[in-house]
């Protein structure tokens, strides 16, 4: 049986030229709007919270993978309800490359693979149309290989 979903992502040709490690600590929130990029992101380690305009907030968790295929706005923030609509927090570079949210010292309570991919199609415009605006897969270790 053919997965349509699987079809037009094929099609899109996508590519993640740019993609970062990011550790989070204690609360924190972090809020884009990226006009139209599509973002993704693998939850490697711990958990946190994605809330994207106009959807319910889904508590992510080891495994997950998201995908916004034209994203516009949205919130990642710590499970610490201390991270309220006025607080937000500007990510640390590291030496070792990775970014920090939150508390910069201790272990982080979660580990993020995030970054910006982009669509090698021609019709990229037309085919991210016909997407779901959130893909959320839980505990698909594949996907997690692939990024």
């Amino acid at each position: 049986m053919i997965d349509p979903l699987a079809e037009v992502v094929s099609l899109l040709q996508p590519g993640a030229p740019f993609s970062k490690v990011v550790s989070g600590a204690g609360p924190w929130r972090v809020r884009r709007s990226e006009a139209g990029q599509p973002f993704y992101c693998v939850i490697l380690d711990g958990s946190c919270r994605l809330q994207v305009d106009a959807h319910e907030p889904i508590g992510l968790q080891q495994g997950d993978f998201v995908l916004i295929p034209s994203a516009y706005g949205f919130t990642m923030s710590s499970l610490d309800q201390a991270t309220t609509e006025d607080f937000e927090t500007v990510p640390v570079a590291r030496l070792d490359g990775e970014y920090r949210l939150g508390d910069q010292s201790g272990p982080p309570d979660v580990l993020l693979l995030v970054g910006n991919c982009v669509f090698g199609s021609p019709d990229a415009a037309l085919l991210v149309s016909l997407l779901p605006q959130l893909v959320h897969v839980r505990g698909e270790r594949r996907l997690t290989t692939l990024v």
